[in-house]
């Protein structure tokens, strides 16, 4: 339980005044992981607040971070662990930081602030963005960029206008004619994809009991392992939310009806062992113009 105790002993860094905007803003019921009471050059004083969400049973290790939009709004970002799925299926804090920027539309990230040093998978999976050589990437009092992080880094650099935050939307539609309310939701989700090496887009929504709908989309790595799924986009909105904690009652998984692969059988996994919510499936297909 995130507890107003626990959130002012995460902020002991700031001012009383921001302190109690902070406080009131984390326990909006509609608080959705973005910072807009403080400041970009107060971020790195948001880490403790960052880790004040993550959710680590099997390592018990606890990352916090923070990304910074080009628009100046703030992102929390946590690591998260999923029990009884292989550990593939964590996501790294750095990695949902960068998702909820995405998630709330930010094109671009200037700064990623982390309270620990970043992996190499993570590393990897920041060569995505177009702006790389504008990337600023603060931890434990140092700045650095990506080719300090990953020299002789595998996979080209992505073009602007084709990078994880900026990339086009694909036209998708449901293959079966009108269909459910959650099942457009998954299918409005994936249109956002972030699928250039598989050209498999992918959405997944989340329905909560407090009326709540959190959805996700597949985010790619040339590197394949880094990539994440739309089922862990979404539990990452949710996670970062008002809502982290109410129950799931029913979810979607909107996915390509051509694709080689499937998103299914994981994102039942894992919801198989937070909810009791089945998991429906909509298959999609590219609109014709």
């Amino acid at each position: 339980m995130l507890t107003n105790q626990k959130i002012k002993a995460a902020l002991v860094e700031l001012e009383e005044s921001e302190k109690i905007q902070l406080i009131s803003e984390v326990k909006d019921p509609d608080f959705s992981g973005q910072i807009n009471s403080v400041g970009v050059e107060r971020a790195e004083k948001l880490l403790k607040l960052a880790t004040c969400f993550s959710v680590a049973p099997i390592s018990c290790f606890y990352v916090g971070a923070i990304a910074v939009g080009k628009s100046g709004k703030l992102y929390l970002g946590a690591n998260m662990e999923f029990q009884g799925v292989p550990l593939s299926a964590s996501l790294h804090a750095e990695q949902s930081a960068i998702l909820n920027a995405w998630m709330h539309e930010e094109r671009e990230v200037v700064a990623l602030h982390v309270s620990e040093t970043p992996c190499g998978h993570c590393r990897q999976f920041m060569r995505e963005l177009s702006n790389l050589s504008n990337l600023k990437i603060h931890c434990k009092g140092q700045t650095f960029q990506i080719e300090d992080l990953l020299p002789g880094a595998f996979g080209e650099n992505r073009k602007k206008g084709h990078g994880l935050l900026d990339s086009t939307i694909t036209n998708l539609e449901s293959v079966k004619t009108n269909p459910h309310t959650r099942s457009q939701v998954a299918i409005n989700a994936a249109q956002r994809s972030y699928a250039p090496y598989s050209q498999s887009p992918e959405g997944f929504v989340a329905q909560c009991l407090d009326g709540h709908f959190f959805s996700g989309r597949v985010a790619e790595s040339i590197a394949f392992n880094p990539s994440v799924s739309g089922v862990v986009v979404a539990l990452n909105q949710r996670n970062l939310s008002s809502s982290r904690s109410v129950a799931i009652t029913a979810c979607t998984q909107a996915k390509l009806a051509t694709a080689l692969s499937s998103p299914l059988a994981q994102a039942k996994a894992i919801i198989k062992h937070i909810s009791e919510a089945s998991v429906d499936e909509v298959q999609m297909e590219v609109r014709s113009s």
